[in-house]
């Protein structure tokens, strides 16, 4: 099945289109391997004097392997904290009543998610990909034609992660990231999350995309206005849920700056932060900086948002993002139907009828 990834920069009437060749199977071919998992064991002997113990460095042998790399992504799920995008508010249903249900501008933001080693594999790899990038494709509405029209995004280039062997053998840990997290997210989430936001273990779209600098930005958008939520449906549309973007910028980047949720976009000259809008409240705007290893998750069919633009002083500034969008399961989950209140605010009217995405 081929999932096509859509990406929207609306400013005014304006969205961008991402249109992957290749879906990854979560069973991809190259897989190999295996396990190293020493249990070295030392016995000192007593004498009744403390000896000094020297530091030893941290042990990441089992980053070595492919099992042990996925093990280490299992391990980092199951510890973290997922608890901000389950809660719940107070929303309006379709017949004017009100009534609780997960909160659409609900985030989570860990950081150090992965850890220094395993984040600069995967930025090295990002690297080593970049002469395959290709200018982010983009489309917008031209009143002057009425119809919709394309251009390149400014200093933006993507691709996508594909598996089987050719893809694994470029991009191995991307690789082994991307299955397993889409496994192993979307099981931790579906066991606490309503059936209606329930998402599929075994599907996922995904896009590596990089801001070169020069005043690179994203326009403000949500990444799915709405998919088809008729199971009889020949096409059932866009079906993504959640966002899960990562960013692979070097250990230590925006260290010495205010942590989350106190960040501003005047805190770096470098730019290139996340805008999330209405976020806690209507009205405001959540600053968040590309920190490396920094995890943010959202709801792909909501949350309003944009990147502010990025310039960089070299190619170690490059702002390098890797978003999973986890779909609806095709049984449970519900795509939210396009919000006309939402459009009207931010984007200045309800006639926006693009689907889009970011990175």
């Amino acid at each position: 099945m081929i999932l096509c990834i859509l990406c929207i920069a609306t400013f005014s009437r304006v969205c961008c289109a991402f249109k992957p060749q290749h879906t990854l199977p979560l069973a991809f071919a190259g897989f190999g391997g295996g396990s190293n998992k020493g249990k070295g064991k030392s016995k000192g002997k007593g004498n009744g004097k403390k000896k000094k113990q020297n530091k030893v460095a941290p042990n990441n042998n089992h980053l070595f392997t492919p099992e042990g790399r996925m093990d280490h992504i299992k391990a980092r799920i199951a510890a973290a904290d997922l608890s901000p995008i389950t809660k719940l508010s107070l929303s309006r249903t379709t017949d004017g009543q009100l009534s609780l249900d997960v909160d659409p501008n609900n985030m989570v933001v860990i950081d150090n998610f992965l850890g220094n080693e395993l984040i600069k594999s995967m930025r090295a790899e990002a690297e080593s990909l970049l002469p395959t990038l290709v200018p982010s494709q983009s489309t917008r509405w031209d009143d002057d034609t009425q119809s919709i029209i394309s251009y390149e995004k400014k200093g933006v280039l993507s691709t996508q992660i594909e598996g089987g062997t050719v893809g694994y053998e470029k991009s191995p840990r991307l690789v082994e990231y991307i299955v397993t997290l889409t496994s192993h997210l979307s099981a931790k989430l579906n066991q606490i999350l309503p059936n209606s936001y329930h998402l599929s273990g075994d599907e996922q779209t995904n896009k590596l995309a990089v801001c070169l600098g020069d005043g690179s930005y994203y326009d403000k958008h949500i990444d799915n206005l709405g998919g088809s939520n008729d199971d009889n449906a020949d096409d059932l549309g866009d079906r993504r849920k959640l966002t899960a973007l990562l960013y692979i910028q070097p250990p230590g980047s925006h260290n010495g700056q205010p942590s989350y949720p106190n960040e501003s976009i005047d805190d770096d000259s470098r730019g290139g932060y996340f805008r999330a809008y209405d976020v806690p409240e209507n009205d405001m705007t959540t600053c968040i900086a590309p920190r490396g290893d920094r995890l943010i998750m959202f709801w792909s069919d909501s949350l309003v948002h944009d990147v502010s633009p990025s310039y960089v002083n070299g190619d170690k500034d490059r702002r390098w993002a890797l978003t999973i969008w986890f779909v609806a399961d095709r049984k449970k989950g519900l795509i939210r139907p396009s919000d006309v209140t939402v459009e009207e605010k931010h984007f200045g009217g309800s006639s926006i009828n693009a689907i889009g995405g970011k990175g």
